[in-house]
């Protein structure tokens, strides 16, 4: 169990530097000072998910004796209450900042920040702090699928900077997002392998979509500034 605790708390600090030394080698990045608040804020924004969950579990919602109740918990207090926080600090900090100019810019925070979030939450899961804990399986893919909703949420809240309707796309960064972690979380809880499957192949290929066009979207942008 030891072993099982240590291995699963390592993943998203890891995934975390590689992901910040990728950057460094792929990127000229002349001031980290954004990429380390991002890191740092990222922690906190467990907050969301504490404070929810403490709120359900006072009232009584925490107690999954049916779908119902287990569907609630699991899109509106995991889901919501995990995206909530990063959406928070993503969409009215940094996207305000000059460091965004659009999706790639703020899909590489939104990941910075979920992978920071990760480090904090799959200790608190592991060790029993929130109500329910779904099965290892849910533990050991939890920084990937964040990944995932991190591409898929700071693609529509970047794109916001880019167009005139901020508000809608900023709410269908953190509605997708939410709806997806829930997903995630209400699948492992059914432990149905299958749901798993279908559900892990269908958001990577939106997520690799959304990444692809992001970068398309940058290149364009670079070279009519070029061309300027």
């Amino acid at each position: 169990m030891q072993t099982y605790m240590i291995l699963a708390s390592l993943q998203a600090p890891i995934l975390l530097l590689i992901f910040l030394s990728y950057l460094k080698f792929k990127f000229k990045i002349s001031d980290w000072k954004y990429i380390l608040k991002s890191v740092i804020f990222g922690l906190g924004t467990i907050v969301s998910l504490l404070f929810i969950d403490a709120i359900m579990q006072s009232l009584g919602y925490d107690q999954l004796n049916n779908l119902k109740r287990s569907g609630f918990y699991s899109f509106v207090v995991i889901g919501a209450g995990s995206e909530v926080g990063k959406f928070i600090l993503l969409r009215y900090y940094f996207l305000r900042t000059k460091s965004v100019t659009g999706p790639m810019a703020c899909i590489i925070y939104s990941i910075i920040i979920s992978l920071s979030f990760s480090v904090v939450a799959i200790p608190l899961y592991i060790y029993g702090v929130f109500s329910n804990v779904p099965p290892s399986l849910f533990i050991f893919t939890f920084p990937l699928a964040n990944i995932i909703f991190a591409t898929i949420s700071g693609f529509f809240i970047g794109l916001g900077k880019l167009r005139k309707n901020r508000f809608i796309d900023s709410m269908t960064g953190l509605g997708a997002a939410s709806f997806f972690h829930g997903f995630f979380y209400f699948a492992n809880l059914t432990s149905d392998r299958t749901i798993l499957l279908l559900f892990g192949i269908g958001v990577f290929f939106i997520a690799a979509l959304l990444g692809v066009k992001s970068i398309n979207m940058k290149r364009t942008e670079e070279e009519e500034s070029n061309e300027s």
